[in-house]
């Protein structure tokens, strides 16, 4: 019981770390996990289904802009702006260069 405890006090410190946000707002060299898509029309949730970009799956940004440039499971797709805004994302790793203005900021 106490395992469990400890495991949602680290789950909740890694949460209150990294925020979760908006495919959209982010860019090239970000790693995360998909935690929500919401808003979204049933044949974008289709689209982004059939490219594994679901709940749960992770992804790394190779170009952000409009449109952005996506890895998910050694294939890339293109998403549009208007699509990533609807993929709610918790990043694991940040590019190096914003982690060195974190740092020093």
């Amino acid at each position: 019981m106490h395992r469990l405890s400890a495991t949602r006090a680290e789950s909740d410190v890694r949460d209150a770390a990294n925020p979760t946000s908006s495919l959209s707002e982010h860019g090239h060299g970000v790693v995360a996990d998909i935690v929500d898509i919401d808003h979204a029309t049933p044949a974008l949730l289709a689209r982004l289904a059939a490219r594994g970009l679901v709940p749960g799956a992770r992804l790394e940004i190779l170009r952000g802009g409009d449109p952005m440039l996506v890895m998910v499971d050694d294939s890339r797709w293109a998403l549009t702006r208007e699509d990533a805004v609807h993929i709610k994302i918790q990043p694991t790793r940040l590019p190096l260069r914003s982690r060195l203005r974190a740092l020093f900021a």
